[in-house]
C-alpha cells in the first residue's frame, strides 16, 4: 500500500483554520476572483430557510452563492482553480489573485461543501465540487473532473433572468462556520468591509456588487426578499459619492475631508529569487475640513460633539492606515497613529498607502490577502541594538551594503510616519465640539482609578489576586502590544504614563474578531480589560452610554475581571473564561437580528 505525504482527513481540517478573520473576508476572496475575471457584476446571494417550526417566523442562511459575469473558466481552468495553490491568476504579476489559494481556502473556512459552475462564450456550464465529508471518509481523493451540468433551476431562474455569455457561479452549502446567521446580518457586517476593500472599483463603476437575500417559494423556486447594493466606503473621505451620509446644507455635494499630503516613493530591488523588482509606493493623508465640521456642529443639537453625529460615527468605523494593493484594501490598522490621536480625533484623519503586487515580498503580503506583515511602525533604534551596531545610520548602511531589501521597507515606514505626524499636527486645529465637557478626564481613566481602589479594598479584606507583584515597563509594553491597544511606537510612552498614574486596571476599547464582548489580559499586578467595539452589545448599548453610565458599565466588567484574578484554581479560571466567551456568543444570538444600522 502506498504511503501518502499528506493525510487528507487531518490536513483538510487544518486547512479550514486558515486565518480568515470572518465570513466577510472569506467572501472577499471570491470577489477578488470575479474582479480579476473582468466581471462588471458580482452578486452575493444569501439563501434563507425557515427555522424553529411552522409557527416560527425566523430564517437562517443555509446557502451562500457568489455569481459573476466575468470571462468564466474552461474545464481545465476550473479544475486548477479548485486546487489548493492552483489558479492561473498566479501568472498575472499585476492582479489581485497571484497566490492561488482563494477559492478553495476561503470556501472551506465557512462551509463543508462548495460547488462551482463556469462557462465561456455561451458554452454549456461545467461543474465540479469539493466536499469535506467525502474527503474525510476517503471517497473523494481527487478533484472531480469538470463535467457539463446545467445550473439547478432555482438558481438559474433567480440569478440569471438573462444569463451572461460567460460567468461563474459558486455555491457554499453545509454552512458550519458562518459568523452571522441571517442575510441582513451578513450584509450589515460585510457592508463597510466590502465597500472599503473595493472602493476604487465601486466608485469608478468598474464593478457593481450586490447582496441579495432569497427565500424559497417552493423547493425549486426562490424569491427576492431583500436586495442591497454595496457603496464605496472611503476611509480617506475624499470621494463625493460614497456610503458616508450626505453632508448637510450647502456642503452636500462636497467631500468631507481634504488632502493633507501625498508622496510617491519609487522602489527598486532584487527579490529572493534574483528578480529585479520595481514599483511605486504612494502615501496619502487627509483630514476633515474645519469649515464643514463647524457647520455640522452649528446646525446640530448644541450639546453634540462631531464624533457623536452620523458623520462622526461613520468615520469611527474607518480609523487607521488603509493598506492598499492592486486597488484593493488588505487591512486597516491604527498602529501608526499616536495614542493621543487615537483617543480623540483619529476618526477625522485618513491615511492610505498603496503599492503594486510586485512589492508583495517587500511588505510581507499574506496569501489570504488580509495583511502586509512587514508594514508596521518598526523602531530603527531597537533594530540597531539587536544588530549590535553603533548608530542608526550604520545599521541602514549595513542593510544597503548587503543589498537587503528591508532598507526599502524601513524607508517607506519612515516616510509614512513623517506624513502621519504632520497630519496629526494639523488635526489639532479641527473643531470637534462647540462646548467643553464637564470633565477633562476621560471616562476610562476615571474607571481605571476607581477599579484600582476597589482592588485595594479587596486586598485589605483578604481576597488576594493571583499575582499582585508590580509590573515593570517592558512587561507592560509587551502586554499593550500583544493586546493590540498600542503599537511598538507608542507603547513605551503609554506604559510610562500608566505606571506613573499608579493604576492597576486599564480599560480600553478595540475592535476584536471574537464572540466575546470583552477580553481580559493580565501581567503580574496589571489587569487590562478590552471592550470589543465589533460586538453587537457594544454597538447597541455600550457605545451609546453617557459618561457616568459608561463608567458604571466599565466598573462592572472590571469587577468580573477581578473575580477571574482572584481565582486560584486553573480549572475554575478556564471555566470563567469559557463563560465569558459563551456569554458574548449568546448575547450576539439574542441581539443580532441584522436590523441595527450600527453594525459593521
Amino acid at each position: 500500500m502506498e504511503t501518502r505525504f499528506l493525510h487528507a482527513s487531518t490536513v483538510i481540517e487544518s486547512l479550514r483554520d486558515n486565518g480568515y478573520n470572518n465570513t466577510a473576508y472569506a467572501l472577499a476572496e471570491l470577489i477578488d476572483n470575479s474582479i480579476q475575471a473582468n466581471a462588471s457584476r458580482v452578486e452575493l446571494g444569501f439563501i434563507e430557510e425557515k427555522v424553529g417550526g411552522a409557527n416560527k417566523n425566523s430564517f437562517n442562511v443555509t446557502e451562500i452563492t457568489i455569481w459573476d459575469n466575468g470571462k468564466g473558466m474552461s474545464p481545465a481552468e476550473l479544475l486548477l482553480a479548485m486546487q489548493f495553490g492552483g489558479s492561473l491568476h498566479k501568472l498575472d504579476p499585476h492582479g489581485m489573485g497571484k497566490f492561488g489559494m482563494g477559492l478553495p481556502n476561503s470556501s472551506i473556512s465557512q462551509c463543508r461543501r462548495v460547488d462551482v459552475w463556469s462557462w465561456v462564450d455561451g458554452s454549456e456550464p461545467h461543474h465540479t465540487y469539493l466536499d469535506i465529508d467525502e474527503m474525510k471518509d476517503g471517497s473523494l481523493e481527487i478533484i472531480p473532473r469538470a463535467k457539463p451540468k446545467e445550473i439547478p433551476a432555482k438558481y438559474k431562474a433567480t440569478f440569471f433572468e438573462q444569463a451572461p455569455k460567460s460567468g461563474t457561479l459558486v455555491k457554499w452549502s453545509k454552512l458550519d462556520r458562518l459568523n452571522w446567521k441571517t442575510g441582513k446580518s451578513n450584509f450589515k457586517h460585510c457592508e463597510y468591509l466590502v465597500g472599503r476593500m473595493y472602493r476604487e472599483y465601486l466608485a469608478n463603476e468598474r464593478v457593481k456588487i450586490d447582496a441579495t437575500t432569497y427565500r424559497p417559494i417552493t423547493s425549486d423556486t426562490l424569491s427576492v426578499y431583500e436586495r442591497h447594493p454595496f457603496k464605496a466606503n472611503d476611509p480617506m473621505y475624499l470621494m463625493k459619492n460614497s456610503s458616508l451620509p450626505e453632508l448637510p446644507g450647502k456642503y452636500k455635494r462636497e467631500a468631507f475631508f481634504e488632502l493633507a499630503d501625498e508622496e510617491t516613493i519609487p522602489v527598486a530591488y532584487t527579490d529572493s529569487k534574483g528578480n529585479n523588482v520595481q514599483g511605486d509606493v504612494i502615501i496619502r493623508t487627509s483630514i476633515a475640513k474645519n469649515n464643514i465640521a463647524r457647520y455640522i456642529l452649528e446646525t446640530q443639537d448644541s450639546n453634540i460633539s462631531l464624533g457623536a453625529t452620523k458623520w462622526g460615527k461613520h468615520c469611527a468605523r474607518n480609523i487607521g492606515v488603509s493598506v492598499m494593493r492592486a486597488g484593493r484594501e488588505l487591512v486597516l490598522r491604527d498602529t501608526f497613529l499616536s495614542s493621543e490621536i487615537r483617543r480623540n480625533k483619529a476618526r477625522f484623519l485618513g491615511v492610505e498607502i498603496t503599492f503594486p503586487p510586485s512589492l508583495d515580498e517587500l511588505f510581507g503580503v499574506t496569501n489570504n490577502k488580509q495583511d502586509a506583515v512587514k508594514l508596521h511602525p518598526h523602531d530603527i533604534e531597537e533594530l540597531r541594538e539587536q544588530a549590535g551596531l553603533d548608530s542608526e545610520q550604520e545599521y541602514l548602511d549595513d542593510l544597503h551594503d548587503n543589498n537587503d531589501p528591508y532598507v526599502h521597507t524601513l524607508n517607506v515606514i519612515s516616510r509614512l510616519k513623517i506624513q502621519v505626524r504632520a497630519a496629526e499636527k494639523r488635526l489639532e486645529n479641527l473643531t470637534v465640539s462647540l462646548h467643553h465637557t464637564k470633565s477633562d478626564k476621560p471616562s476610562e481613566l476615571q474607571a481605571s482609578a476607581i477599579a484600582t481602589m476597589g482592588a485595594k479594598k479587596r486586598d485589605e479584606q483578604g481576597y488576594q489576586a493571583r499575582d499582585s507583584s508590580q509590573v515593570n515597563q517592558s512587561e507592560l509594553e509587551k502586554l499593550l502590544i500583544d493586546a493590540a491597544v498600542a503599537s511598538e511606537f507608542d507603547a513605551p510612552k503609554k506604559a510610562e504614563d500608566i505606571l506613573n498614574s499608579g493604576v492597576s486596571f486599564l480599560i480600553e476599547t478595540a475592535p476584536k474578531d471574537s464572540h466575546a464582548f470583552f477580553d481580559v489580559s493580565t501581567q503580574k499586578g496589571m489587569t487590562l480589560v478590552i471592550f470589543n467595539s465589533n460586538h453587537v452589545f457594544y454597538k447597541q448599548l455600550v457605545s451609546k452610554l453617557p459618561q457616568e453610565q459608561l463608567r458604571v458599565m466599565e466598573l462592572a466588567i472590571a469587577g468580573f475581571a477581578r473575580v477571574m484574578n482572584e481565582t486560584t484554581s486553573d480549572a475554575r479560571a478556564n471555566y470563567l473564561n469559557t463563560v465569558r466567551r459563551d456569554w458574548g456568543k449568546v448575547i450576539t444570538d439574542f441581539l443580532d437580528d441584522g436590523s441595527d444600522d450600527e453594525f459593521i
